[in-house]
């Protein structure tokens, strides 16, 4: 592990050039900003989190996150970084606010980590994330404690005046205007409304407290330090450098068995992609196949067999096989057998796309094709480092992240709005077997939204069931009854008002037995399609 040695001024250090009046060349107003963001992330946190803990209110403490990272910043963000972050927590938050789920929340997690390194000037990348996550309760508790009040700060701000820029004003205005108020009665009764409202707010409050409330507090203002503002040097893992360091050129006692490697797996490959082109790209198969067997088990090994196929690339072009003259002509079969893994890469689509189309989307097939575009891309990084020569921490860093992106592009998905949107569309269509997946697959709220337009289907039991399904949710709601305003979600709200639309469902399935009889006939029916 490397580390960068360049180590900026720390306005709250105890060096002499502090006793001197300065703190290392930063201004008093900087360590100010750190204490105030440090003060509002731990408020925020106990607010949002402890008291509340709702996906909107992480929604609103993940927005608020960039804000004060920035504003208690001391470097120059790394601004590329930082963009992209902002734009993939905005799209978290989006996500939390319409149809929260814990994989939101870790996305969430992730992304305040990464925020809090590109706000500092450090490019996000995965295991430095780890290891600067790590490390803010030891960075926070190092901050905190020199946080300190000495006669020499308070002298600098009497020498300033800038107590007295900020007391004298807000004294005047109360002063000023509580003589205003007492001038008219209107406004004291409103006043003294207001203050009230604010008295009992507090004791509501206070009447909240939990005795865990005060080591959250402490273990959140203590990570909140650490992340607004880390220790220096930041630690790398591995080199610093990205590309290939040279080395003379030297002949690699392994050349021969890497070269017969790549020949024996490149025709293996070549022979295999025939087999399953002739035997699976096409769409009429005869009754009875195993479609579980063959699209869902089959595409979980081809998938296994790509991600082998990406570690053994990279192993093979590692730094004795790079420094070998003969290496362009091991690399012409690199290239062949890379193409045959994108076209391996496709076969584990038209697999999955075989099952899908066969009985409907769910959500761990939709997990199936985000893992597979996940190894994709993994392969993809690997052919990118062979033609580039970059070094083996450059492609771990790369590949993490991608997998840390395509993990967050998942969890921002409406997967239950697509699969559900794509399956009553099926139904439809007139082809009825993915109404298995309608029937016995747990349906968010978001994805009850895709089967309105499944109320007036011909069949009647699909018909019916589906009204079933969306009167059981119907009840459901109505009983819980208004819920606090940081509980609320998009696609509940939606739902509910398309539910309105439709008092038929609560007329016609108005009693719990009915509901249930009903959609039992309805999986019943659709289970010869599991």
């Amino acid at each position: 592990m490397s580390s960068n040695l360049s180590t900026p001024a720390d306005p709250l250090s105890d060096s002499p050039s502090n006793v001197a009046g300065e703190d290392r060349g930063i201004p008093i107003r900087l360590a100010t900003r750190e204490i105030t963001a440090a003060v509002v992330w731990t408020f925020a946190a106990d607010v949002l989190i402890f008291r509340l803990a709702t996906y909107l209110s992480i929604a609103i403490f993940l927005v608020l996150t960039p804000i004060l990272f920035r504003y208690a910043a001391q470097n120059s963000p790394h601004r590329r970084s930082l963009a992209i972050c902002g734009a993939l927590a905005g799209l978290v938050a989006l996500r939390l606010l319409w149809q929260g789920s814990p994989l939101a929340i870790f996305s969430a997690t992730v992304l305040v980590v990464a925020m809090s390194m590109a706000a500092s000037g450090v490019v996000p990348f995965v295991m430095e994330g780890f290891l600067w996550f790590g490390r803010s309760f030891v960075t926070g508790i190092d901050r905190i404690s020199r946080y300190r009040l000495t006669s020499q700060a308070i002298d600098q701000v009497r020498s300033h005046h800038r107590l007295a820029s900020v007391l004298l004003p807000v004294g005047a205005v109360l002063a000023f205007g509580g003589i205003f108020v007492m001038a008219n009665p209107d406004l004291v009764s409103w006043v003294s409304g207001r203050v009230q409202s604010a008295w009992n707010l507090t004791l509501d409050w206070f009447s909240n407290f939990s005795v865990w409330e005060i080591p959250f507090c402490v273990l959140a203002l203590t990570i909140g330090v650490g992340l607004i503002r880390p220790l220096r040097p930041h630690l790398r893992f591995g080199d610093h450098s990205e590309n290939q360091p040279a080395v003379a050129s030297a002949e690699s006692g392994l050349y021969f068995a890497y070269r017969n490697t790549l020949i024996a797996v490149a025709t293996l490959f070549a022979a295999y992609l025939c087999f399953e082109f002739w035997t699976l790209w096409r769409r009429d198969f005869p009754e009875g196949f195993y479609y579980a067997g063959y699209a869902h088990q089959g595409a979980a090994w081809l998938t296994i067999a790509l991600g082998l196929a990406t570690v053994s690339l990279s192993v093979i072009f590692g730094r004795s096989l790079l420094a070998d003259p003969r290496m362009p002509k091991v690399r012409w079969w690199a290239w062949i057998w890379s193409a045959e893994n994108l076209l391996l890469a496709l076969a584990v689509y038209n697999r999955l796309l075989i099952y899908i189309g066969y009985n409907g989307m769910t959500r761990l097939r939709m997990v199936g094709l985000f893992g597979i575009t996940a190894v994709a891309i993994g392969f993809a990084l690997v052919v990118y480092k062979i033609a580039t020569t970059k070094n083996f921490w450059w492609l771990l860093r790369s590949q993490m992240l991608a997998l840390t992106i395509v993990v967050i592009a998942y969890s921002v998905t409406p997967v239950d709005y697509l699969s559900h949107r794509y399956n009553a569309s099926r139904v439809n269509s007139g082809y009825s077997a993915p109404s298995v997946m309608l029937a016995v697959k747990p349906i968010s709220d978001e994805g009850l939204l895709s089967t309105f337009c499944l109320l007036e289907h011909p069949d009647p039991i699909i018909r019916e069931g589906v009204q079933a399904r969306l009167a059981i949710r119907q009840a459901e709601l109505a009983a819980s009854g208004s819920t606090h305003w940081s509980e609320q979600q998009g696609s509940t709200l939606r739902l509910v008002s398309r539910l309105a639309d439709h008092p038929e469902l609560a007329t016609r399935f108005a009693s719990p037995v009915d509901r249930q009889s009903t959609l039992q006939r309805f999986k019943d029916y659709a289970m010869q399609w599991y």
